[in-house]
């Protein structure tokens, strides 16, 4: 075969040649006849204008092109909409974003000054506040007649035969599992064994008692989690919980500076759908709680995450839990609020702004719109201490470069760049501490960045833990755990508002240990324990009831009872000393007690 020679043409002579009516180019197979353009085909060949503005960078090439390289084909629709293909995004109108042009100038200074109300004097009656009582500032006794009625319903549906749970029995039964807490065993059966007998548990509730409750522990009714309403809640069987607790820790007057991070509630549990692993946490399997806390440790609000889509079209972003969070807190009131750098951006302090909260945060290189500050190898040969700021002229926002150990970017609405304090810092070289300069923006993230943390560490010393394949139990107790906390932190506020010195103040572990005891000793139910635990509430319980009431028997008298035994006990009455509904350690002629 001969091999085809090619034809070179210029730019211009390409042209003509393609528009030339007639001619043999690989377009002229492309045009269509009237009829065939309105029948067959839909597409339209697009035409290139005779008059074509060539740059000049296309004047002065002078190398020959090649038609088949050069040449472009363009298809267009026909001008009639197409329904079934959707509107593309781009030709969607944008929102108007804010305009950010940064400057060395100093922001105007801010009046900063806290205009909220501040904390109420405690009741007058405060004296008498035992940690019980803090405690059921956040926990209900309605969250236990709750527990209790889906918890015999729970028993029925699975088995066909309800448990009988009270109101009483579970304030034992939580009153135990905080005394886990305190005193630890590998095995909760260990606590009834021989060997490690734990009386303050073994003589509340029997081991079998304690295991079907456990069992049958429930917070909603099952029959309901298919229902249209709760079908896509992924926590219903915990949220009446969930929504009990979080509105009492609403109803606590805040402070003026709050935090807004995450919390992971440990927990391997599978088959919960929203469990979540991240193997830089410390924790690193459980379910993430976003909270708002003060920077006393007390938390205010929270949520928890169930997944990225969040009610509504909108998802569930950094700016999406700090505007939920914030919904309960008062505007315009001046309160400070920080966050660490997944949540931020700098429309979020815009919008805070104008809600007039004053915010912190640290903000990541890739969301400081255009804010050119000094490299960290610059930032390196100035030397430790040394920062950078700019600030945004249409809105007042300030970004603070700090070269510490390492660079880094702090963007404030109400801290003045140009305060300068000394922090100390070990240096390695010299061996001893020296002071280098901190602006002030760090000094107020640090002050108030570590509320979520203290409340982790504080539930982390005693964390009501107990082991289960359910995973809302594990929600449940956490939540038990916020409410002791929290009672807590509200009873150290009282006592500093009242001058009470610190040592004369309770410990957490006094605290919990306390509402432990009143939970445990609340009316016993009437319910069969054993002897052994018989023996130990009639010596340890009421001690001072047995010696104003009735003398104790000698064993002469006991001896004497046991021949009329039979005839004169007492089949309906409880013994009256020690309360426990047995009639027949009680002689009702001689009006003793044979505990």
């Amino acid at each position: 075969m001969n091999k085809q020679s090619k034809i070179r043409y210029d730019l211009n002579e390409a042209i003509q040649y393609i528009l030339e009516p007639g001619s043999e180019s690989e377009l002229s197979d492309l045009e269509l006849s009237s009829d065939e353009e309105d029948d067959n085909n839909p597409f339209l060949v697009t035409r290139i204008n005779d008059e074509i503005s060539i740059c000049e960078e296309e004047q002065c090439m002078t190398a020959d092109i090649l038609l088949e390289d050069e040449i472009n084909i363009e298809f267009t629709t026909p001008d009639k909409p197409n329904t079934n293909e959707k509107t593309s995004s781009s030709t969607l109108p944008k929102p108007i974003t804010h305009n950010y042009k940064w400057c060395n100038k100093r922001p105007p200074i801010r009046d900063t000054t806290f205009s909220g109300c501040e904390f109420s004097l405690p009741p007058n009656n405060v004296d008498t506040f035992t940690p019980l009582i803090y405690f059921q500032m956040f926990w209900k006794d309605t969250l236990f007649t709750l527990l209790a009625e889906q918890t015999n319903l729970c028993s029925v549906q699975i088995s066909s035969k309800s448990v009988n749970v009270t109101e009483t029995e579970l304030k034992q039964f939580i009153a135990i599992q905080m005394y886990m807490s305190i005193f630890k065993l590998p095995a909760y059966y260990m606590y009834w064994s021989t060997e490690t007998r734990y009386p303050k548990i073994a003589d509340l509730m029997s081991l079998s008692r304690y295991k079907k409750i456990r069992e049958f522990l429930h917070a909603a009714d099952n029959s309901r989690l298919n229902d249209p309403v709760n079908k896509h809640n992924k926590i219903y069987k915990i949220a009446p919980v969930l929504d009990h607790v979080r509105q009492n820790c609403l109803s606590i007057e805040p402070e003026t500076g709050h935090s807004i991070d995450e919390q992971i509630i440990p927990a391997k549990t599978r088959y919960s759908g929203i469990r979540q692993y991240n193997p830089k946490k410390p924790v690193k399997w459980g379910f993430k709680n976003f909270v708002r806390s003060g920077i006393s440790g007390i938390i205010y609000d929270f949520f928890l995450y169930t997944g990225a889509a969040a009610i509504g079209s909108e998802k569930c972003n950094g700016s999406y839990v700090v505007k939920r969070l914030l919904e309960s807190l008062p505007k315009n009131k001046n309160f400070k609020l920080c966050f660490d750098n997944w949540f931020c951006s700098l429309d979020l302090c815009l919008h805070l702004n104008k809600l007039g909260i004053l915010t912190t945060a640290t903000i990541r290189n890739d969301r400081m719109q255009g804010c050119c500050l000094p490299t960290e190898s610059e930032m390196r040969k100035k030397g430790r201490g040394s920062h950078a700021y700019k600030c945004d002229i249409n809105s007042g926002i300030i970004i603070t470069r700090w070269y510490d150990n390492k660079c880094v970017n702090l963007c404030s609405t109400y801290c003045d760049p140009d305060s300068i304090s000394d922090v100390k810092r070990w240096n390695r070289t010299e061996k001893n501490f020296v002071n280098i300069n901190c602006p002030l923006v760090v000094k107020e993230y640090n002050q108030c960045m570590g509320g979520v943390d203290l409340c982790d560490m504080l539930i982390s010393l005693y964390r009501t833990n107990i082991k289960t394949k359910r995973w809302y139990i594990k929600i449940l107790f956490h939540c038990i755990d916020i409410c002791k906390v929290n009672g807590w932190l509200i009873y150290r506020r009282h006592c500093n508002q009242l001058n009470i010195a610190k040592k004369k103040q309770l410990t957490l572990l006094q605290f919990t240990t306390q509402i432990a005891s009143s939970l445990s000793y609340a009316e016993k139910p009437l319910v069969a324990v054993g002897k052994q635990s018989k023996r130990k509430l009639c010596k340890d319980v009421t001690p001072q009831k047995r010696k104003n009431s009735i003398p104790l028997p000698n064993k002469d008298i006991q001896l004497d009872c046991l021949n009329h035994w039979p005839e004169h006990r007492e089949k309906k009455l409880n013994c009256r000393l020690c309360k426990v509904g047995n009639s027949r350690i009680f002689c009702k002629k001689c009006n003793i007690c044979l505990c």
